[in-house]
């Protein structure tokens, strides 16, 4: 597989970083889909978990596979209230960074859950860039990202004279297109990976959600009661998964595939859950592989930013 650079970190990872499973998926099942996700060549891995007291199932991956060559990426930031969002002053990150390195055996980066109100950026800035300093971590990035929260970071660590933001993570998907208006270009114009996620709209990009949708226009057209919330897409939606039947993949697996092709080069995080968002994921690599510029483009031009 593929990889890309995380900025100048130094650091690279597979164009899909794998979510580590977590509750309510069983332990042993999260193992076996992570040792899927590594023979897929998969060598990025975002772990949420990492706080948790008993043992994960990207802890135990990890002692068993020990993977040198994987980077290991994982969240710091307490969510706290929307006024303030999350708590990232420096010794909340201090102590987020060095639990989640000390309970999965190292650590390669770490992303910011959304931004501080409440402590100065330069702040939790300083913090990363200690950690790095004692080699805890090599990189870190900005979470919940838009162009507003990613320009915060980098004019914070310009102003410290400190690290930058290797990475961003941020919604994106056929659906949910407004890193395209801007973030995007902010990203590749100050060496920013991007790392999209809820790839599958909630759900909406899949098969099971565009059969539930048709069906229900069509029996509202025959005079019955709506019962469940119209999906405006609907349209583009079922050409979409026409042109993924045509190519004997899933719908949600075409959806990916976009984002894989995309010219932004990003690397998707999926999670690694039981289900067709995760079935999709070796469908969509393949069918990247044979997307040609017309192809995307046709994929490209169903959707358009949501008014």
């Amino acid at each position: 597989m593929d990889a890309i650079p995380l900025g100048d970190s130094g650091l690279s990872v597979s164009r899909i970083v794998v979510g580590a499973a977590r509750e309510p998926v069983p332990v042993a099942r999260g193992v076996q889909l992570l040792h899927e996700a590594w023979d897929l060549g998969v060598r990025g891995v975002d772990v949420t978990d990492g706080a948790r007291a008993r043992e994960t199932a990207a802890q135990s991956f990890l002692d068993d596979r020990q993977p040198e060559d994987a980077v290991l990426m994982a969240a710091v930031g307490v969510p706290v209230d929307p006024e303030r969002g999350s708590d990232l002053s420096p010794s909340r990150t201090e102590r987020g960074v060095a639990g989640r390195a000390q309970r999965l055996g190292r650590l390669d980066a770490v992303w910011l859950r959304g931004t501080d109100a409440d402590t100065p950026a330069e702040a939790t800035v300083t913090a990363l860039a200690a950690a790095m300093d004692e080699g805890t971590i090599r990189a870190w990035g900005a979470g919940e990202a838009d162009v507003r929260v990613l320009e915060s970071w980098l004019l914070a660590a310009d102003r410290a004279g400190l690290p930058r933001p290797a990475f961003a993570r941020t919604r994106w998907n056929l659906l949910e297109r407004e890193a395209e208006e801007d973030l995007l270009a902010l990203a590749f114009g100050e060496d920013v990976a991007v790392l999209p996620v809820g790839v599958y709209a909630s759900g909406r990009l899949g098969d099971r959600h565009i059969a539930a949708a048709d069906e229900a226009e069509r029996a509202v057209a025959k005079g019955a009661a709506r019962t469940v919330p119209e999906e405006p897409r609907l349209e583009p939606l079922l050409v979409l998964r026409d042109l993924a039947r045509e190519r004997g993949v899933s719908t949600g697996a075409l959806a990916l595939a976009w984002l894989l092709a995309h010219p932004a080069n990003p690397a998707p995080v999926v999670p690694a859950v039981p289900g067709p968002g995760w079935d999709a994921v070796p469908e969509a690599l393949e069918a990247a592989r044979e997307l040609d510029e017309e192809a995307w483009s046709r994929i490209d031009e169903l959707f358009t930013l949501e008014p």
